[in-house]
């Protein structure tokens, strides 16, 4: 005796086979299925293809737009190098920095007008510079020594022109504080 289950299996597959076989059958004698999905792939070819040179078109204008952006933080770094040079180059100035900060731009921004930068590593006198202090919090072993010489804490990197300009004008006050200090005794 047949069970009921293998019934429904088998009537299930039945009708299944006869929905593929009527799909198959109706599509293949059919040319406007194919037509009509040869227009809709060409449509598809046609904005991907414009996609893609849109694409192309922005990239290129990225790379023109990066490359002023670059000119024009040169010409900037060139301006500071002429507005800072004179009153800067040659001095010298210390960079501390935390463990988990970095002060590379701050080093480039030092280095392209001029000064003389030296690492800071604790313990000596930075009497002839100025100490800049990248950190979160001034560290506690400043606080001690706050008679060894003048110092600016920072607590992050200048990530734009205007704070990189901003910094050198406290750089450059301190330094002329130093300098007038040092006139007067």
């Amino acid at each position: 005796m047949i069970s009921f289950r293998y019934h429904l299996i088998t009537l299930a597959a039945v009708f299944v086979a006869l929905g593929v076989g009527i799909l198959l059958g109706g599509t293949v004698g059919h040319p406007w299925f194919s037509k009509g999905a040869q227009e809709i792939l060409a449509k598809m070819e046609a904005k991907y293809d414009r996609a893609l040179k849109s694409n192309h078109d922005l990239k290129k204008q990225i790379n023109r737009l990066l490359q002023e952006v670059e000119q024009s933080n040169q010409e900037v770094v060139h301006m500071m190098a002429m507005r800072y040079g004179n009153d800067l180059a040659g001095k010298k100035v210390y960079v501390w920095q935390d463990a988990d900060k970095e002060a590379k731009q701050i080093t480039r921004l030092m280095h392209a007008v001029g000064i003389h930068v030296i690492r800071y590593e604790g313990g000596g006198t930075w009497e002839d510079g100025l100490l800049l202090v990248v950190a979160g919090q001034p560290p506690l072993w400043l606080e001690q020594r706050a008679d060894a010489g003048k110092w600016l804490w920072i607590e992050q990197e200048p990530d734009s022109l205007a704070k990189q300009w901003a910094l050198l004008e406290k750089v450059q006050q301190e330094m002329t504080e130093m300098r007038v200090g040092r006139e007067k005794s």
